[in-house]
């Protein structure tokens, strides 16, 4: 049941984004600001503008549109160190799994022999600090990756017709909302796979949260790159 409702909380947490930005694209009323027109930052990864007229400091920054852009690379930043440290993580029990089971002579997984390794892998204190640190770097990026979906939805705006950098930042952020939602389920699964040495089920969403990791900051960080001042229109 608690892993149940922790696996609930996680998936509304990262839903709470997704949720706010399509119910005031859609004109259902919210706490914040009315979309603002295309060519001014759109939501989420480092959005930007040409100029910050009449802005005020905002959490220390000279602006929020600054706050924005920030709190935008460093959610890709954060996570794409997240997807090293844990791609590192993951390496590395495979690895000493698989030393043991090569020293035993065994060529697939025996649940019998293999379970009790995989625990004592899973236990050891080297692992469980590139794990902790992994999550340590995730925590930081949801932190910054929220506070950027929070202060983009007070810049967005109708979209005008045709395609338009607002209008792939925008898509974007609903794209790597998403991913981020599947990926907080396949990592909290995929741990608890791990520590119950169900091989055959770690193994198949350890391949899925790898390629969902490393989607989720490219796809940041380029809609980011998109809305920057030096990119073209």
């Amino acid at each position: 049941m608690n892993k149940r409702i922790l696996a609930a909380t996680i998936t509304a947490l990262l839903l709470c984004p997704i949720v706010s930005a399509h119910a005031t694209d859609s004109g259902i009323p919210l706490p914040v600001a009315a979309f603002a027109a295309a060519d001014q930052p759109d939501a989420v990864s480092g959005a930007t503008t040409v100029a910050d007229q009449g802005s005020t400091r905002f959490l220390g920054f000279s602006s929020k549109e600054n706050f924005h852009r920030f709190s935008g690379w460093a959610s890709g930043g954060l996570l794409l160190a997240a997807g090293v440290v844990g791609a590192v993580h993951a390496y590395g029990m495979m690895s000493e799994a698989h030393d043991y089971r090569d020293s035993q002579g065994i060529e697939e997984f025996n649940p019998d022999l293999c379970t009790v390794e995989v625990a004592k892998v899973y236990d050891d204190p080297k692992q469980q600090a590139l794990r902790w640190t992994h999550v340590g770097l995730l925590a930081a990026g949801e932190c910054f990756y929220i506070a950027n979906a929070v202060t983009g939805t007070s810049f967005m705006g109708p979209l005008g017709p045709g395609w338009s950098k607002a209008k792939i930042h925008r898509y974007a952020f609903f794209v790597h909302a998403g991913l981020m939602v599947a990926e907080g389920v396949m990592g909290y699964f995929s741990s608890d796979a791990l520590a119950r040495g169900d091989h055959d089920t770690f193994h198949g969403l350890l391949v899925a949260h790898a390629g969902v990791g490393l989607a989720i900051p490219l796809v940041i960080l380029g809609a980011g790159a998109i809305m920057d001042p030096g990119s073209s229109p």
